[in-house]
């Protein structure tokens, strides 16, 4: 299955108790695991797998949870793809913040840049000052 899905905790859950790690990080499972239930009864944990038809970046993997925030080296791509595809309204909304809605030429603004992002969220936290 994908990586972050939960594997891990529904084998636990399907046992009542604790039989294989879990976290929240994506890639806590390192091997194939089997656990016998009974004797018609083996439950496998494995990895999560990725087909690279499905992601192409690890700006991609990071976003899509697969892999952890801590394996980033350039925190830039993924807030770069992250601008791409989440409309303005939606980092207003959840972060509560202000951000520019209108482009030059008067038109509404539907996506804005990773740099508008991180500096309209530091304005309205106090760590900038506009």
């Amino acid at each position: 299955g994908y990586p972050n899905v939960g594997k891990s905790s529904t084998i636990n859950a399907l046992l009542g108790r604790k039989r294989v790690g879990v976290t929240s990080t994506p890639g806590k499972t390192k091997h194939f695991q089997t656990l016998i239930v009974s004797e018609s009864l083996m439950l496998c944990d494995c990895p999560g797998l990725v087909f690279p038809s499905v992601v192409s970046s690890r700006a991609e993997m990071v976003c899509g949870g697969i892999l952890p925030l801590n394996a980033l080296r350039d925190h830039i791509a993924p807030m770069e793809l992250m601008a791409r595809r989440i409309p303005r309204f939606v980092f207003e909304e959840t972060y509560n913040i202000v951000l520019p809605d209108r482009m030059p030429n008067g038109q509404e603004r539907v996506y804005i840049n990773w740099q508008e992002i991180t500096s309209g969220y530091a304005v309205s936290r106090g760590m900038l000052t506009a």
